[in-house]
């Protein structure tokens, strides 16, 4: 896409945004990306803190399920703890608590990188007490030397991306870079750039969300992590907000001035913006484990997908979780369903008994993401 097509299609939505805003009347209680404090940790690092601090402030910046930032941390100068925080799952979305473990893995990854940029050299030790299920991992750190990377230097500009992403080729080199990021030798990632595997992979993202949407508490518990009005996200500082959803700019000023919707209306947008944005973009990446599937196996996942989402940040791409297919299948093992998505996904991993763990796309996107809220350190310290 030329940037000539870029940069006329934003100044075509913010002209028609700024003719809107002045049909609203002021005052609304209506919240700007980017703006206030659940926005504040985004700004990213505050030289005066120590390096302990400023890893864990790279955690908090992590990507999570629906942005529930699952995590809690004990801090000294010589370790870290990371825990998971039981109270902030998806519930029968993430049945098995999968997602929240990659979650988890995913803060790990930006607390390594930004403790060994800050002159710390950490050792990590993963589910290191089978008594203590919720610490997920201990984190011993030495004094070291400063070894920046520009994958660390990604950390407060890398957001999800839920916007149209240009139907182009993957690059070139795409197969190559992914494979490098995903270290562990315990997950293996599955690369869709053909377009019948595209197809048939965003036929299968469109028929879990519908089936989501049919089920009454996978869809209850998804639009509770929705916040609307600057008091919910003032409030929360978590979840998924109007400016997190892809929509353009005028839509997103429109809606933010309208009372907030019905699940009914929110499961209707989220099918109808799977089917025309979040299914768009260059190639669909599904990262597996063994049947197994512990959670030290997620950990694993989440720090390889952390890898690739700052990658992608560093290179221009986006990048947005589509997990609507695993969250089914994971709904199918502990309802003892049908495994209709089960078998779908087994489809795409092969027939080596992988089980899929995290699905997301890759593309060129039309437009910037915009930031997220986010809990500060206050928050989520023990």
């Amino acid at each position: 896409m030329s940037d000539i097509l870029r940069i006329d299609r934003r100044t075509f939505l913010g002209s028609a945004a700024a003719a809107l805003s002045v049909l609203v009347l002021p005052g609304c209680d209506a919240p700007e990306a980017g703006e206030g404090p659940a926005y504040a940790p985004w700004d990213y690092p505050d030289a005066g803190d120590a390096p302990e601090i400023t890893a864990v402030g790279a955690a908090i910046l992590a990507a999570s399920p629906h942005n529930t930032q699952p995590w809690r941390f004990e801090i000294e100068p010589n370790r870290i703890a990371l825990f998971a925080d039981p109270a902030r799952n998806l519930g029968p979305m993430d049945s098995l608590r999968r997602e929240m473990h990659i979650g988890l893995g995913c803060a790990l990854e930006n607390l390594m990188l930004a403790a060994r940029a800050n002159g710390l050299a950490p050792t990590v030790r993963s589910m290191p007490d089978a008594a203590r299920p919720d610490l997920v991992a201990e984190i011993d750190l030495a004094l070291g030397r400063d070894r920046p990377s520009p994958l660390y230097d990604a950390i407060p500009h890398r957001h999800t991306n839920r916007g149209r992403y240009a139907q182009a080729p993957a690059p070139k080199a795409l197969p190559a870079a992914l494979g490098a990021l995903v270290e562990s030798s315990q997950v293996r990632l599955h690369l869709f750039t053909s377009g019948a595997d595209r197809r048939a992979f965003a036929d299968g993202v469109v028929a879990a969300t519908e089936a989501i949407i049919k089920d009454t508490e996978m869809s209850t518990e998804s639009a509770r992590w929705y916040r609307h009005s600057r008091t919910e996200v003032e409030n929360h500082r978590d979840g998924l907000t109007l400016d997190a959803t892809g929509s353009g700019a005028a839509l997103r000023r429109l809606g933010k001035y309208a009372g907030k919707p019905s699940r009914a209306e929110m499961d209707d947008y989220w099918l109808e913006g799977t089917r025309d944005r979040e299914t768009t973009g260059s190639a669909y990446v599904i990262l597996s484990t063994s049947a197994e599937s512990t959670r030290a196996q997620q950990l694993e996942v989440g720090r390889a997908f952390q890898r690739i989402a700052l990658w992608a940040a560093t290179e221009g791409l986006a990048v947005q979780p589509l997990n609507q297919m695993a969250e089914r299948q994971d709904r199918e093992d502990t309802e003892g369903l049908s495994p209709r998505f089960g078998a779908l996904l087994d489809a795409f991993t092969g027939k080596d008994h992988r089980r899929a763990q995290m699905l997301f796309r890759i593309g060129y996107p039309w437009d910037d993401a915009r930031p997220s809220p986010r809990r500060p350190l206050a928050w989520v310290r023990q």
